[in-house]
């Protein structure tokens, strides 16, 4: 498909009304307290998470852990003390086995209103019981003495939402919580949204048709949802591999008071006769199960730009930002092809208010002013993350990554691009060849395999995993500062960050984008 001929604007002359009310999010209505971004353990330094999921773990191979990075009196992100975590260390549930993948998905977010952020970690290959790859998730507390010390972690299965556990769900595939909806004075714990990926699911007899588990706070007490595309109000039908719930992104998006609507992914979604071409389902006020409503953004939807092509991998990734009265959604598709260039990659953009979604440019390696060109099997948009305005910038940028860029230091090198909303031909462009960027620029980095944002109370930083970086065995994290300030890097062997078993030292990246009314 050419989609170089589409990118005439920024914005299309076109909205879809969505249901309910235009009425505005009043977030910070339940006593959250504003500003409390990435502090886990209540200090006022801005703190990180890393994943390293593919980690040896006292001789268990691939079992997973996480490194947290505290701030220190600087004020920038994770420089001060670090702590590594695996399951039965310290606070956090579980036992460390080979193969659970721990931290292979990070979600960030005050969920408690304690004013200690807590981090939410997939582990999408348990084995819960016989059942392989069943999958888990736990909520890691923020507390004073710092993440999961002194309380013990909250652990997620499908039984928490009274689904059967079954081997292949990989339960935890994708993870995302939302802190802080607003309820007109409702004391706390009960002020978030957590969701998580489901993409191997059995739907109605279809294999890894997917589906999406919903933890919502609201009100004095919890709802649990299982939403499928067997769901009553949910567009489309459930298939044999889907994997409906492989990226998920949720957020004050459109219409109704004070509640929550959810991007989910569906990549793997057949279209017609194209295999793979995937979509995106909107999933309107998720806290109502009986009620919900879900709106097809695929390529095929009404005005979205371009057609549904066999491997388009449409949704692969998936992020979202509220900056005043607008609410942003991004998706990637990797797969698209750009003129000749199979797998050059695109992004889709949309926007909202209260009442409207708007489709927005569909972003390439072409757009104009972009100082890059498509090239087949680049995979433009394989990762996505909004970078919302604060400490004096008043910009919205979206960080796009291309791991499987080549440039002149060989294939797969891997960059970020970071382009402003209000001119998305003003971007910005990082590779490891940049100045000032540490390490190399080698073949086979893949740099950009996981982007992550941290708005924090005195630096604003973009993380971009290098996972398997060739000059840094077991995988580092590119941290690059917005508003002055040097890129630096998180390097396994660092202190604090070990280097006996870890493998892929920033495959996942826990993101607090902020921007929220």
């Amino acid at each position: 498909m050419r989609t170089s001929a589409l990118l005439t604007g920024i914005v299309m002359a076109l909205a879809i009304p969505l249901a309910g009310p235009a009425v505005t999010a009043s977030a910070d209505a339940d006593g959250c307290a504003e500003g409390v971004l990435s502090d886990f353990n209540g200090d006022g330094r801005s703190d990180a998470v890393v994943g390293d999921p593919t980690a040896t773990v006292n001789g268990l191979a691939g079992a997973g852990r996480i490194i947290i990075l505290y701030g220190d009196g600087d004020g920038r992100v994770g420089d001060g003390g670090r702590d590594v975590l695996w399951q039965g260390e310290e606070a956090v549930n579980g036992i460390a086995e080979a193969g659970d993948g721990f931290g292979s998905a990070l979600a960030v977010a005050d969920l408690d209103c304690d004013d200690y952020t807590d981090v939410v970690v997939g582990t999408p290959l348990e084995d819960i019981g016989g059942a392989v790859d069943s999958g888990y998730v736990q909520v890691l507390w923020g507390g004073a003495s710092g993440l999961s010390i002194s309380r013990s972690s909250t652990a997620y299965s499908q039984a928490s939402f009274s689904q059967p556990v079954a081997a292949g769900d990989q339960f935890g595939f994708a993870v995302d919580a939302v802190e802080d909806v607003g309820q007109g004075g409702t004391p706390n714990p009960d002020a978030y949204a957590l969701a998580i990926g489901v993409p191997g699911a059995t739907v109605s007899g279809h294999a890894n048709a997917g589906a999406v588990a919903v933890r919502a706070a609201y009100d004095g007490g919890h709802e649990n949802h299982w939403i499928t595309e067997d769901h009553v109000g949910i567009p489309g039908a459930a298939e044999d591999g889907d994997r409906f719930g492989a990226a998920v992104s949720c957020a004050y998006l459109v219409g109704w008071a004070d509640t929550i609507d959810c991007a989910i992914g569906i990549p793997n979604e057949d279209v017609g006769s194209k295999v793979d071409a995937g979509s995106v389902l909107l999933v309107q006020d998720i806290y109502y199960d009986d009620e919900l409503l879900g709106i097809g953004l695929g390529q095929d939807a009404p005005g979205v730009p371009g057609a549904a092509e066999a491997g388009d991998f449409y949704g692969r990734s998936l992020d979202t930002v509220q900056v005043g009265g607008t609410a942003r959604l991004a998706v990637g598709a990797p797969g698209e092809d750009v003129g000749s260039d199979a797998n050059a990659g695109m992004v889709q953009l949309f926007s909202s208010d209260t009442e409207d979604l708007t489709i927005g440019t569909a972003l390439t390696q072409d757009t104009p002013g972009v100082a890059d060109s498509t090239q087949a099997g680049d995979i433009f948009g394989d990762e996505v993350a909004w970078i919302a305005p604060g400490l004096g910038d008043v910009r919205t940028r979206l960080a796009v990554s291309a791991p499987k860029e080549d440039t002149a230091s060989g294939a797969n090198v891997g960059l970020v691009q970071v382009f402003p909303t209000n001119n998305l031909g003003a971007e910005t462009t990082w590779t490891q060849a940049s100045a000032g960027v540490p390490g190399g620029a080698d073949a086979g980095d893949m740099l950009g395999d996981s982007l992550g944002m941290v708005a924090g109370a005195a630096e604003r930083v973009l993380l971009v995993g290098v996972p398997a970086d060739a000059a840094n065995p077991g995988g580092m994290v590119n941290v690059i500062p917005f508003g002055g300030g040097t890129p630096r890097a998180w390097v396994v062997g660092d202190p604090g960050i070990p280097s006996a078993g870890s493998d892929s030292f920033g495959a996942a990246l826990g993101s607090v984008t902020g921007g929220s009314d």
